[in-house]
């Protein structure tokens, strides 16, 4: 999250400040089991390596069909967060910048809903790259329709924030979004059975999806902390809170994915790729002058960026 704001001297002097921070999870690696019967899967994963974040929980549900699909994302990582401060311009005689890790963690969440619909849902079966049961015989594509919602906050406890360089140290998010795009499946190579039903090389299939969105209903909380500071003990005590509640204009998002797969006798393997990306920024509120700023501030602007990514393998064996 990127904060620009202005910082008054006195005596007409003022400069500019940057402060920036970020909370993410190393890159994680997981192994895992799922039995399913048709359309209906359970699967359950364990982390293995190095952890990827200091605690770490999610739960997935998902129904993907040839006409449409849904799923449902629930995640929380708790994990210390990198923070930093620029105070003036690096040619300024008190150009001053530094960042800091702290030694507290800040807690992350994010409940999704996205959903899809397929228009050409006779020729194009956009499950055939990402789960078995489902062939694709022949190079097809269809536009599609995107639906998503989500939720998300960030929280850092007052202890952590005063270590830290924060100018906004909680906010959450509340978006809802519609858009569209165009998938296609490639297949380069496609057998029909014409001995044994799963003898060779069935099928390999490449499909590509980008589907932009429109945010229209997109809601924004921050919270600034602000403490008394004791000269005499060198401690600070937190006292009251500066909260905004803002809702905001409309914003472009996008949402992607791409994956190969191979079928192969009674296996089915997979490799998958997704990417989402939602972002929000003050300059969108409706009306700015809700927006609680801290005491020794001004003309504070704001920008963050929730986006995740995955890469998958699966190996699926056909009974």
């Amino acid at each position: 999250m990127d904060a620009n704001f202005m910082i008054d001297l006195g005596d007409n002097e003022r400069i500019t400040g940057l402060s920036q921070y970020s909370l993410s999870e190393n890159l994680c690696k997981k192994i895992g089991l799922e039995v399913g019967y048709g359309n209906v899967a359970l699967g359950y994963s364990l982390e293995v390596g190095p952890r990827s974040a200091w605690k770490k929980s999610s739960l997935g549900l998902g129904i993907m069909g040839k006409s449409w699909g849904a799923k449902f994302n629930y995640f929380k990582i708790s994990n210390p967060f990198i923070s930093s401060l620029t105070l003036g311009q690096e040619s300024d005689e008190d150009y001053f910048h530094d960042e800091l890790i702290t030694d507290d963690a800040a807690l992350l969440r994010n409940f999704s809903i996205d959903g899809y619909y397929v228009f050409n849902n006779k020729r194009f079966a956009y499950p055939a790259a990402y789960k078995i049961g489902l062939i694709q015989r022949h190079t097809a594509g269809s536009w599609m329709l995107a639906a998503r919602y989500m939720q998300g906050s960030l929280y850092n406890s007052p202890e952590a924030s005063w270590d830290s360089y924060n100018l906004l140290d909680c906010f959450s998010t509340m978006q809802a979004s519609l858009g569209g795009g165009y998938s296609v499946n490639f297949v380069p190579w496609h057998k029909d059975p014409t001995g044994p039903r799963d003898e060779g090389l069935r099928n390999l299939t490449i499909n590509l999806t980008a589907m932009p969105v429109i945010t229209f209903v997109n809601y924004l909380k921050t919270t600034s902390y602000e403490y008394d500071y004791n000269d005499e003990t060198g401690e600070s005590l937190h006292t009251s809170e500066k909260v905004s509640k803002i809702w905001c204009y409309p914003m472009p998002n996008y949402i992607g994915s791409a994956a190969i797969s191979l079928t192969m006798w009674r296996f089915f393997f997979s490799t998958q790729f997704t990417y989402n990306r939602f972002y929000f920024r003050s300059r969108d509120a409706f009306d700015a002058s809700q927006m609680e700023l801290p005491d020794y501030v001004d003309n504070l602007g704001f920008r963050g960026t929730f986006y995740d990514w995955m890469l998958k393998g699966i190996l699926v064996y056909r009974f």
